[in-house]
Formats: structure tokens, sequence, C-alpha cells
């Protein structure tokens, strides 16, 4: 059974200060020290193609023009409008300045990998940086910290590459033991008791540290790629790496990555440190395609259902009761040997990512927007395709390393001690790529696209990405005519004439800012539908701004949601139970006016205004942030594609232990509701080498009274903890069938074993 399948970036805490500042000052940088490049000029909507053509030896083909190449995109062929090719040997090119991001993914290295592949780095950097060559050094140790901006400076590019780094986090950790550990009495005198079991009784992870590792080397690379996103050209991410094994239950975030890499231009070569290495037996859930045993590595050929050509690329040859020895180490992957050719698409234009979700409350429905979350997007939603298939060679640990590389237009070193040679390879590609554009047809929102480079040549050997994503921007109406209505009917006088429930809980995402989860029921018969090509159509548009005390904007999105019925039946069940809708912003610290007006035809609309209060947060100390109230539980292995299309939309689900809490707009609960409290507890001790220990406190009092109905009293959350994770998700249940109707509030606080206690933190509710 699927456990845990998307722990999900409840990790956005740990960005450190370091990484935010390096979001603002090296873009700056980047472009004060770019000149005015080359671009394509284009449609509007284009889907650029880098792609790399050797010979079947590696070498670098030249010579290519735009009639030699194809590209097909789900299998149909597609015209090309744009062509041009970035070489910096040639004297007919224009080459644009490379950036270069050394990555150290130190979770996954030992100190002794680590050592080598610092060493191989260092040498890289005196052969390679240059005023057309800047590199970054990135650090990744359960946090993102940038060791070094993008510089042409040598030295202090060395400098920040020495040395080897600890983390708080293992992709490649042991089984978790399964005993729970007993909180220790706290200095300050607070006993804290132990607890066993959730107290939503969600099953526990076998193997979360390695897990949380793993999910959170994804994410980095996703948010590294996103940071990447305005800076020119194409990226190189060289990923230094012990690797880790690509489970089912990883498989959400990997799609996420790849899809950002592509999006950004971003394109991952790792680098397996480990060298020379024989597999140990697979772990439990781990998608182990060699057997075990003994090995050599062979350099061999062999045909994939996506190629015309043989691919050549690293067997590990396994020998009958013979220790492995001899057999050499090679380049696993090197120019035309990733064993994949499948293209991929970097993206301008309107091709974005967004952060909003809607569901029927319950009803099912053909909607592309609407049903389930699970049934989020249409049936042609295939996002598991952008992850390519990796050779048979590939061992546990190096499976996701083939799948970054094929997915995104690099390629895997790996199976060698050499690992200068491989980056030397690398250095090689920076300027040997042919970008090719095409318009793509009108496809759904969501919809996940394969792609495939062809060329008419017998010797070549083709490598891009693997596809690209029909994600919709965050801001949906900007820049249309119904984004000017709704923003004046949100600052008119006249109220709405459709109403509408809405909650707003905030989580602290970094020191000072917060992702806000707006949460809203909208009546579903206020939506007008009309008959387009044969089905029952809708669309309701959605505009929310935060205002500063002043009347100044803080922050705002926008979003239009589509619905599509084959009859009216269908609407008139649809109709039966509020629409269900969820959003998501980032906002400052501070206080707020939030408004939201939302329209689906006709001159009815609805608007609502509440406050907002964002407390202020440092990142520092021990805090707890505000709760949401559900009454819709589901397995987070019941979320199918829905959850890879909440991922590449930026959309963060409230998960824990394995469950998505869906966050309520309405506060008021049946005795037969399912309820239950999400909250999350920020500890930055847990980074530490020794972590204390959290509790949490959950009671219930009657409003009027102040009569205390319902006490936890002070329950371990070790099952909620994730080993280096700075952020603890919390999930508990709200017991509404011991209540007897009427007006309550529900109070949370925490405490950890050094004696620190969270602000306490409240909601009001309702049971009929």
């Amino acid at each position: 059974m699927k456990r845990d399948r998307v722990l999900l970036w409840l990790t956005c805490l740990t960005l450190t200060t370091s990484w935010i500042a390096w979001r603002v000052a090296f873009t700056k940088e980047v472009h004060a020290q770019q000149p005015d490049a080359a671009t394509l000029k284009a449609e509007a909507r284009l889907v650029l193609v880098d792609t790399i053509v050797t010979d079947k030896k590696g070498n670098y083909i030249h010579d290519l023009a735009q009639k030699d190449f194809k590209v097909w995109e789900d299998n149909k062929e597609q015209t090309i409008k744009s062509f041009s090719y970035e070489s910096e040997g040639s004297p007919t090119s224009n080459p644009q300045r490379h950036y270069v991001v050394l990555f150290f993914d130190n979770s996954s290295m030992d100190f002794g990998q680590q050592a080598q592949a610092r060493d191989a780095a260092a040498k890289f950097i005196d052969a390679n940086a240059g005023p057309n060559r800047v590199m970054a050094v990135i650090e990744f140790g359960g946090t993102l910290q940038v060791a070094q901006n993008f510089t042409a400076d040598a030295a202090r590019l060395k400098q920040a590459v020495a040395g080897v780094k600890s983390s708080a986090v293992a992709s490649n950790a042991p089984s978790a033991d399964s005993s729970t550990p007993s909180i220790q009495t706290p200095p300050s005198g607070v006993q804290v008791a132990s607890l066993g079991a959730p107290p939503l009784g969600m099953p526990s992870l076998g193997n979360a540290e390695a897990d949380f590792g793993a999910r959170t080397v994804l994410l980095a690379l996703r948010d590294l790629a996103k940071d990447l996103g305005s800076v020119p050209g194409r990226k190189t991410v060289v990923m230094l790496t012990g690797g880790f094994p690509l489970t089912q239950e990883l498989e959400s975030e990997l799609t996420a990555t790849i899809d950002a890499c592509n999006k950004y231009n971003v394109a991952i070569y790792p680098i397996d440190a480990r060298g020379l290495f024989v597999p140990p037996p697979s772990p439990p859930g781990a998608r182990m395609l060699a057997p075990q045993g003994s090995y050599s590595a062979r350099l061999v050929t062999a045909t994939y259902s996506d190629h015309e050509t043989p691919q050549p690329h690293l067997m590990l040859v396994q020998h009958a009761g013979a220790p492995s020895g001899g057999g050499g180490g090679g380049h696993g992957g090197e120019p035309g040997g990733s064993g994949s050719s499948a293209g991929g698409a970097g993206h301008s234009g309107s091709v974005g990512g967004g952060g909003s979700r809607g569901s029927t409350g319950g009803a099912t429905s053909t909607a592309s927007r609407g049903g389930p979350i699970s049934n989020y997007y249409n049936s042609n939603y295939q996002p598991s395709q952008l992850i390519p298939p990796f050779p048979p060679s590939a061992t546990e640990n190096q499976q996701v390393l083939y799948a970054l590389a094929n997915g995104t237009g690099g390629f895997v070193i790996l199976n060698t001690n050499d690992l200068l040679g491989g980056m030397d390879k690398i250095a090689k590609e920076l300027g040997e790529y042919y970008i090719l554009g095409y318009t793509p047809a009108d496809t759904p929102e969501g919809s996940c696209h394969t792609l495939r480079v062809k060329v008419d040549r017998g010797d070549s050997v083709i490598r891009s990405r693997s596809g690209y994503c029909n994600v919709k921007p965050a801001d949906m109406l900007a820049g249309k005519p119904i984004e000017k209505e709704l923003e004046n009917r949100a600052n008119g006088t006249q109220s709405g004439s459709v109403e509408a429930s809405i909650q707003t809980p905030y989580f602290y995402t970094s020191a000072n800012t917060a992702r806000v989860d707006v949460t809203m029921d909208i009546p579903a018969n206020s939506i007008k539908f009309e008959k387009v090509k044969g089905k029952q159509h809708a669309t309701i548009n959605v505009l929310g701004i935060a205002y500063r005390p002043d009347n100044s904007l803080a922050a705002r999105f926008s979003d239009s949601v589509d619905f599509d019925f084959e009859g009216k039946k269908e609407v008139e069940e649809f109709a039966k139970q509020p629409f269900h809708y969820e959003n998501q912003f980032d906002v400052a610290s501070g206080q707020y006016n939030l408004k939201v007006v939302f329209r689906s035809g006709g001159e009815s609309f609805g608007k609502i205004e509440t406050p907002l209060s964002i407390e202020a947060y440092d990142g520092k100390q021990f805090a707890l942030s505000s709760m949401a109230l559900s009454k819709n539980l589901r397995r987070v292995s019941d979320m199918a594609t829905g959850l890879d299309a909440a991922l590449m939309e930026d959309h963060t689900p409230l998960v824990t232990s394995g469950m998505e809490i869906i966050p309520a707009a309405t506060y008021r609960f049946k005795k037969g509701d399912t309820a239950a409290v999400y909250a999350e507890v920020y500890e930055p001790l847990m980074a530490g080498s020794t972590p204390p220990q959290v509790g949490i406190e959950m009671k219930v009092y009657e409003r009027k009274s102040g009569q205390s109905k319902f006490d936890t009293g002070l329950q371990n959350a070790q099952s909620f903890v994730k080993k280096g994770n700075p952020v603890i998700a919390i999930g508990m249940k709200l017991p509404v069938n011991t209540l007897d109707p009427g007006s309550y509030r529900v109070a949370m606080q925490a405490v950890d074993s050094q004696g620190n206690r969270s602000k306490p933190r409240s909601a009001d509710f309702e049971v009929e």
C-alpha cells in the first residue's frame, strides 16, 4: 500500500535567509552582467526545444539545418517555425553567456564521496570559469544554501566548494525505528506525555527519514529551477550526488521537478559521486530493475521503443559466481547515451504555473476543473509521462538520476572514478545545441505532452527534454477585460448579489512570509451554464486582492474555472451542493483587507471582504501556525493524477501522515461529519544534531460559558516529526460527535522539551 505519497513541501521553512537573499541578488547580478541577448521573435505561445545532436561516437554535429529536423508532439508532427544553433566554436553563431550551477547533494554522499566530488569540482572550475561561463555553488543538506553567487572568479568558487559539509537529512537513510521515544521533561518542569499513535490514527512511515530526504532534494531542485527562470538561455545544473531510490511515492514529486526544469529551461546533469559501485539489495518500495549479484560495467548498445537507432549506455553485467572486478568504469549516459530521445520543451508566452483548485464538494462531474480533486483535470491528463524510461542498467539509486537527466535534456555520469572527466564532457556541451520552436495546438489546462525529435541523418543520436505541461499561470486573468471589471467591482461600493463563505488560514513558508489558503464555498446554482458545442458550459472568474491599511496592493491572485457537462441533468446534480474553491497566495507579515470578487455570466456577482492578519515571524523561534478546520479527509494514495496537477501548479495541499486535510470554507459541522484540525509547528531546533521532543495540546470550549468540553492533554507529536524538517504538520480529530449543538472554540498550543511554548491558536466553529 502506498504510504505518504506526498509529504509535500511542508519544508517551505527550510529556505534559509541566504537563499532568499540570493533569489533577489543573483537576478540583479545576472542582468547587470548580461548584454541584450538574441531572442527568438515568434508567436506569443511558442514551445522551444533545445536539442543536442551527436554521432554514435559522441562527437557533436554542427552542420545541421532546419530542414534536417522533425518534431513530434504526442506523436503528431509539428511545423518548426524558428531555428537557431548555439555553439561557442562556430564563427556564425551568436553565443550567449552560459550559467552553470554546481549543486552538491550532501544528503546522499558520505564524506569520502563529497571530498572526491569537491576535488573534481575545483579542477572543473579552474578549467572552465570565465566571463562567458559564470558559475554558482549551491549546498543542499536539508536546506538550500548559496555558498557562492554567480561569478567568473575561480578563486571565490573554489573556496566555496572546499571542505565537506554535513546534512540534517539523509536521502539514503536506513529504516526508521518503529518504537516511539518518550519526551524528556523540559528544564522548565513542564511534563510532556508520551503517546504512541497519531491522534487521527494515521499510518506511520517505515522509512520516513530517507523518504523526507529524497523529497527535499527534489523540492530543492524545483525551487532552484524556478529561481533560474529569469536567467537568459539554457541553464546547466551539475548535480553531484549519491542518488536515492525512486519509489512510487516519489513519482509525483519527480514529475513536478522535471516540469519545472522544462518550464524554465534548466538541464540537469547528475554525477554519481559513488564511482564504481556494486548495488546492495533493494529496499522495500524501490523500483530496482537490475538483478542483484556481482557486476562489471560494459558499454553496450540497445534499441528502445522511442528510438529508431541503437542507443549506447553502460550495462552492469552480472557474473556467474565471480566477484566484480576489472570491468572498468565509464561515463554513463555520455552524449548520445542517456537512453532516451524523447524531446521536451522550454516555454515562453502563456505557459506558466498557477496554484488553484476547484471541486464540487463531493458531487461527481465531468467538469474540466470541477469534481473531486483526484479528477481535477480531464481524462487526457497524464503527467507521469514526463518521467522518461531509463535503461535496465540503472541501479536503484541511479534511476532517478537517469529520469532527471533524460527528462531535462542532460546526461548522467556514473560508474566511474574519473569524475573530472565526466564534468569535462558536460563543459563541452554548454555551447552545443540547436533550438527548435513551434506553436502547439490549444490543449486543456493541466494536460501534459510528450515530445520527440528526429534528425534525417543515419549516424545521429538526439537528446532533448521529455515533454511539457500546459499549466496555467498564477494570475490567470492578467491583462484581460474581465480582470479590470472584477477589480472595479472589488473597489466599488456596490455589494455583491451572490453570497459565499470564506476562510483564510495561513502557514509560514519563510521568515515573515506566509502562504494563505483561500477557501470558498460558492452557491453552485449561481454559476450560469449555456450550451456550447453540444455541452453545458460555464466559467467562473475569480479575483483576490490583499490591500494594506494605506490601500496599497500587497498581493493578488486571479483564476478562471471552466465546467463542462453532458446535459442539464448533470447541471442540476451539480447545483445541489456548493462549489468548493481553493487558491493560495504568498504575502508578508502584516495587516490586510482581503477582497475576493467572483462572477459567472450575467450581471450577478459575489464580493467578500475579510480582514487578514499575518503575525510577524523571524523563522528562528518556536511557533505555531493558524488552524484550518476540515470536514473532508482523503488518503494521499487516492489522489492519483490530481496530486501531480497540484504539485505542478505550486498548490501545497495540507498533508500529514499520508492524509490530505481539505480546508473547509465554513466551520459549521454536523454530528456525523468527520472533522479534523490541521496546523503546523515550526521548530528550528529540528535541524540540529540533537533535536528536541515536541508536544501538542488541543482543547475545545463552549464559547458562551467558557466551559471546557474536551482536552487531549499534552500529546506526543513525535509521530508527525520528520528528521531534519523544522515544519511539523499536525492533524487531529475534532470531536464534533461528542458535542451538543452550539457554538464552540478549538484552541491548540505546542511545547518542546527545551521549555519553549508557542502562542496559542484558536478557531470558532458551530455544531448543528
